[in-house]
């Protein structure tokens, strides 16, 4: 039997992982609703938000491999979403950008995956996922 402490942690534990779960499974059912896989959508999002980003970032953001991030970019390219880039500051470092196609799609795709989420959030007013974005942070800083 755990004890105070312990039991804090595991329904702690248990909250996240059913959060993470359901909103895994809201983000697929978004994304897959254009033709895009969950990390196909994340690569877009980022260069949506950052503009041209080295691979070796991208691959850090999205807690993948460089391995995995060189399968998404190559099916991203085949429907010409995005492009790799050299960079011009170091000959090692390739970075990734959208397309002109590539930055209509996210913008079109954008707004109903923002609404999906506030929807997901709903039963929180902003004080209260503010809160939880600052324990969040404090519990996982990055």
């Amino acid at each position: 039997m755990a004890n105070g402490k312990t039991q804090t942690v595991l329904d702690l534990w248990d909250k996240l992982t059913t959060a993470t779960e359901v909103l895994r499974k809201i983000h697929a059912k978004q994304v897959a609703a254009y033709n895009l896989t969950a990390p196909q959508f994340h690569v877009l999002e980022v260069l949506y938000k950052e503009g041209s980003v080295p691979l070796k970032r991208i691959s850090e953001r999205l807690f993948v491999t460089g391995a995995n991030i060189t399968c998404v970019m190559d099916n991203l390219e085949k429907e010409e979403l995005v492009r790799r880039v050299p960079s011009r500051k170091d000959r090692r470092v390739i970075n990734a950008e959208l397309t002109s196609r590539g930055e209509e799609r996210i913008k079109k795709i954008y707004p109903e995956y923002t609404t999906g989420l506030e929807a997901a959030f709903k039963s929180l007013n902003e004080t209260d996922k503010k809160e939880l974005i600052k324990l969040l942070s404090k519990a996982f800083p990055q």
